[in-house]
């Protein structure tokens, strides 16, 4: 894919985002920019704000996002630098390093207190800077590992910018990243759909790691053993914590800087049989440079079983600064497997790795049959045609990172035309967002404002058990109620954006607590009952009466968030907490008339759609006998063979239809022409083609 088509894809997606949400469309762009970062595994979520202001002695400060990564104890926070317009732009040195700069000021004068002074406390960049503070104090193996600053730009680099040197803020290492859009296309073409690591082992300080190498009996996989310095391994997390781990393991472990206590007791006193004592580290990687019985050099390493043995060593050199690595070495299993092959491997080597630990088979989500399964329905299931449109679009669902747009980018011109005439790009639902519309309707808005991460594997747990059990379950119908929710969820955020109380910030909370408290609602109503995503489904839209609902209902979660006597002083980490779904799920609410009203009983057909009655094809002002001389012969030979054919003609059906086919001219007594009128609305809603329609519409 040309450079310009991708940036003009994603600024196409920051416009409609920004329209819809009603805001700039550089917070718009830091949003989708903030989605391709999470996908390539550069961090798990993304709090989003938007600020630029001067602090102390008239210094520029900016920032547009924060993460703190609970698992390997650093901190991410975003700046952007956006031009727009057709052309791509170039960005120069100084303008890149201007944008940190002043990112970085705003980080030093948050933890020394400084941006607090005289500034309103209900903004979002007042509670970020209490919130850097207050992480930057804890202590021991909870304390901040590094700073990752990020520049994120619609532009490209110039050729001859530098590289922004390493530094720290407050005694805590500080690297700066630049993402420009040469480097998001890079990843987003790559096989794996992330930046490989590059390790040179040589400038770590070591001529490499002495290995013994196996080749695999079937030739395509090269396997080295060896024993890994635990000083070396502690190393390679620090400087790039969460990203060593393989994304499923990830996913599933929850390290929260525990060290094992096994590990502790025989790294502080027996560190010399460490080998010995512990089971090691399964790792992958694309390539190595292997000369001499010594590794030197490995590229886009992977641990893909041993992440709790890895995090705890560094761990332990965090809680006691005087604990020595230097007689601590770590068993290592180092799998060396081609990108071309690496999508279909790693998660295999992952599945069986981890196949006695805690992470189970059904965690290993990419590749699962459940996701093949949705894939194959989305790529055949046709959507109806909204209102004042004559044609059927389909809803497409990304298995894998960047399939929508790679699929488009091997078509000629022509034939993108067609397939996004078939699959239009906002009618994309990928695994991360369709996560995020289950558990947020299956009441777990705490866990969908967590992150990604644990938002998927809170859909694994929903999921894996019952796809396992009853894989037939997730049929055509599973997938229409999931495209019904991804209408819902999208419908409630642009809403909740152009209500006339909201005001910037915290709309995706706002958004997921929404629609697990209307969730709750319904399920508690029985008036409710009846409410059906296929509804939703059906018409492609999602009604006022509903939507007026639901914004209500948000107004009421802003007050949940925002009230004074919150556990948490800031607003996006308190809604990561289940104590404030709890708030809201607790709060008495009554669903209004006009939603009730919605809530009408609709029967669904063999085929999804919303089942037709008999008063819906037969007017009620003309009689049973009129109606049906108006249907030829040959539509009752056609529904005979129809419903014959699909072993849904019951016998006394078969019987009155060969009663009227043997005596068409027959007058039909009450009882035998409303029996044909129910048959015929039966075939209608199993799907037969009707029969000259044209004759029909004067009934």
């Amino acid at each position: 894919m040309e450079l310009n088509d991708f940036r003009d894809d994603l600024l196409n997606l920051a416009n409609a985002r920004a329209s819809v949400e009603g805001i700039f469309t550089e917070d718009a762009f830091v949003a989708e920019a903030a989605e391709l970062l999470i996908s390539a595994g550069e961090m798990d979520s993304l709090d989003l704000l938007s600020f630029r202001g001067t602090g102390r002695k008239r210094q520029s400060l900016a920032v547009h996002g924060f993460q703190y990564d609970e698992q390997d104890k650093s901190v991410a926070l975003v700046v952007s630098n956006f031009v727009g317009g057709s052309a791509v732009p170039t960005i120069t040195h100084t303008e890149a390093e201007k944008a940190l700069r002043a990112l970085e000021q705003y980080l030093r004068e948050s933890l020394d207190s400084d941006f607090l002074i005289d500034r309103e406390p209900s903004t979002l960049e007042y509670q970020l800077a209490q919130t850097l503070k207050e992480i930057h104090s804890y202590a021991g193996t909870e304390c901040v590992s590094r700073f990752r600053l990020y520049l994120i730009s619609d532009g490209r680099l110039s050729n001859r910018a530098k590289s922004i040197v390493s530094t720290e803020v407050a005694g805590t290492p500080t690297e700066f990243h630049i993402w420009d859009m040469h480097r998001f296309l890079q990843v987003h073409e790559s096989q794996q759909g992330r930046e490989p690591l590059e390790l040179d082992l040589k400038g770590m300080g070591i001529e490499g790691v002495p290995a013994l190498r196996v080749a695999d009996s079937a030739g395509d996989i090269t396997t080295y053993l060896a024993a890994i310095p635990g000083g070396l391994l502690a190393l390679l997390y620090r400087n790039h914590g969460s990203r060593l781990l393989e994304g499923n393991v990830r996913s599933f472990l929850t390290i929260r800087g525990k060290i094992n206590k096994g590990i502790r007791e025989t790294v502080m006193k027996d560190p010399g049989h460490f080998l010995a004592y512990n089971n090691g580290i399964t790792a992958t990687a694309s390539s190595v440079e292997f000369s001499n019985g010594i590794i030197s050099q490995v590229t886009d390493l992977q641990i893909v079983n041993g992440g709790q043995t890895t995090a705890s060593l560094f761990y332990a050199t965090q809680l006691n600064r005087n604990v020595e690595l230097d007689d601590v070495f770590v068993q290592m299993k180092l799998v060396v497997v081609s990108s071309e092959d690496a999508l279909e491997m790693i998660p295999l080597i992952s599945r069986y790795a981890n196949s006695q630990n805690a992470v189970r088979e059904d965690d290993f989500f990419s590749n699962s049959p459940f996701h093949v399964r949705l894939e194959e329905i989305s790529k055949n299931l046709l959507a109806p045609a909204k209102a004042g449109v004559n044609f059927q679009t389909k809803w497409y669902y990304e298995r894998t990172r960047g399939q929508y747009l790679n699929e488009v980018s091997r078509r000629s011109p022509a034939a993108q035309k067609t397939f996004a005439a078939e699959f239009p790009r906002t009618q994309v639902i990928t695994k991360t967002e369709a996560a995020k519309f289950v558990v947020a309707w299956d009441q777990q808005p705490h866990l969908v404002s967590a992150g990604a991460q644990k938002n998927f594997k809170a859909f694994a747990a929903l999921v894996s058990d019952k796809f396992a059990k009853q894989p037939e379950a997730f049929n055509e119908n599973y997938y229409r109620r999931l495209v019904a929710k991804s209408i819902l969820f999208d419908s409630i955020r642009s809403a909740i954006s152009k209500a006339d109380w909201y005001e910037k910030g915290y709309l995706a909370n706002l958004t997921a607590y929404a629609v697990a408290k209307l969730s709750q609602e319904i399920s508690k109503e029985v008036r409710a009952e009846s409410f059906d995503l296929l509804t939703i489904w059906q018409s492609q839209i999602v009604g006022e009466a509903v939507l007026e609902e639901a914004v209500s209902i948000a107004r009421l979660a802003l007050d949940v968030l925002t009230s004074a006597d919150r556990l948490v002083v800031n607003v996006t980490e308190w809604a990561k907490k289940e104590s404030a779904w709890k708030r809201l799920a607790d709060v008495k609410y009554n669903l209004g008339d006009a939603f009730l009203r919605e809530c009408i009983p609709v029967k669904i057909n063999s085929v999804g759609e919303i089942a037709i009655k008999v008063n819906d094809r037969f007017a009620p002002d003309m009689s049973e006998r009129e109606h049906l001389q108006n249907v030829s012969a040959a539509a009752w030979v056609s529904i005979k063979g129809f419903l014959g054919n699909n072993s849904r003609l019951t016998t006394p059906e078969s019987r009155v239809l060969s009663q009227v086919l043997s005596s068409p001219s027959r007058m039909l007594d009450i009882e035998e022409a409303r029996d044909l009128m129910r048959l015929y609305v039966k075939a209608l809603n199993d799907g037969w083609p009707e029969i000259s329609p044209a004759s029909l519409d004067d009934c």
